[in-house]
């Protein structure tokens, strides 16, 4: 008689639940056409068209010089999952989610759309089986350099800055409306094209005792300052070219690094840390802003974006808690705590050992 083991059924699927299984899966591979029509959308500038009310499908067209018919399929079908919406007569308007297509809406994703659709990264996540062979970023070997080089070119450093204000806009207020600054004197941010002063401008507008000092690759620098300049904060925000693996500005009260240390192995994000533990004051803090991944099948944004280190970056990761502890008290740090948010990313405070 053959033994015989009782495995446990896996659960249905808990981000399609009441779905077919055979269905789910079509719909989760179709994803990659509905994310390149989106990027098209908000190239063309759709969305803006549509503020002041519905509009045929020949104004559309006139408007954004394309293909009648053509832009008619492409918007019957964004309107089929519920970006943009077919009245009545035929016409086209907006619905909650294309809101954020525009480009004056709070919180707008227009730029980060615009980044993720860039050819180099339909290219790259291509690439994803090079990446799981051999664990090397598939972004070198497709073009020969690393992405930081690649964001050296200032078009390319002006996409990633807009990307990154449309990306961390929500995880900079979450911040500053979970964290306490008001007995800090010099805040630094390191930052990786750190959208254009996205979070040290609100955060010292918000403080006005507070002088910052803004750390970034010389052409996010480059992005950052007319918003510094707008913002009347030259005086009290210094801006610096420099990257932060090898040296970071002394003096300061507490060091922001949101979404930085994921981008890094665990070697350089030590070095990063220790850097920041060197030049801080004494009683300095350290805040981590990251998403920290969970355990179990969760749907959590984070194991997607975590895949996209995988593609690009030189070994870094979304991490775990512990993993996150693991880094600091090597580097010479003490986690007091760890601050939920209303987004999917924490803070991590941490104090000098």
């Amino acid at each position: 008689m053959t033994a015989t083991t009782n495995t446990p059924k896996a659960k249905p699927s808990q981000v399609l639940p009441n779905v077919p299984p055979p269905i789910a899966m079509l719909r989760f591979l179709g994803g990659f056409r509905i994310a390149r029509i989106i990027y098209v959308v908000a190239e063309l500038g759709i969305a803006d068209l549509l503020v002041d009310g519905a509009k045929s499908i020949v104004e559309l067209a006139q408007a954004t010089e394309t293909h009648e018919s053509s832009l008619y399929r492409v918007m019957r079908s964004l309107a089929s999952v519920g970006i943009f919406a077919q009245n009545d007569d035929g016409n086209f308007q907006l619905t909650p989610p294309a809101e954020f297509l525009r480009g004056d809406t709070p919180g707008s994703l227009r730029d980060a759309i615009k980044f993720l659709g860039q050819d180099w990264h339909w290219e790259t996540w291509g690439e994803l089986p090079y990446s799981i062979k051999t664990g090397k970023p598939a972004f070198d070997h497709l073009f020969g350099q690393g992405l930081f080089d690649f964001y050296l070119d200032p078009e390319m450093a002006k996409i990633a800055s807009d990307s990154k204000v449309s990306i961390s806009s929500r995880a900079s207020n979450s911040l500053l409306a979970n964290y306490d600054f008001s007995s800090a004197n010099i805040v630094v941010e390191l930052g990786i094209f750190a959208g254009a002063g996205s979070t040290i401008i609100p955060l010292l507008k918000a403080n006005p005792q507070i002088k910052g000092i803004l750390v970034d690759f010389e052409s996010a620098i480059a992005a950052a300052q007319p918003a510094i300049e707008q913002a009347g904060l030259t005086e009290r925000c210094q801006l610096v070219a420099g990257n932060c693996v090898e040296t970071v500005p002394s003096g300061g009260d507490i060091y922001i690094l949101m979404f930085v240390i994921h981008n890094w192995d665990d070697e350089q994000a030590i070095k990063i840390l220790q850097n920041c533990r060197q030049g801080m004051t004494a009683g300095g803090k350290i805040l981590l802003v990251e998403m920290i991944m969970p355990e179990g099948n969760a749907p959590f944004v984070g194991k997607l974006i975590d895949l996209e280190s995988l593609l690009t970056t030189p070994g870094g990761r979304e991490r775990k808690e512990d993993e996150y502890r693991d880094l600091l008290t090597k580097a010479g740090f003490e986690v007091t705590r760890i601050i939920p948010t209303q987004t999917a990313n924490s803070i991590i405070e941490a104090v000098p050992i």
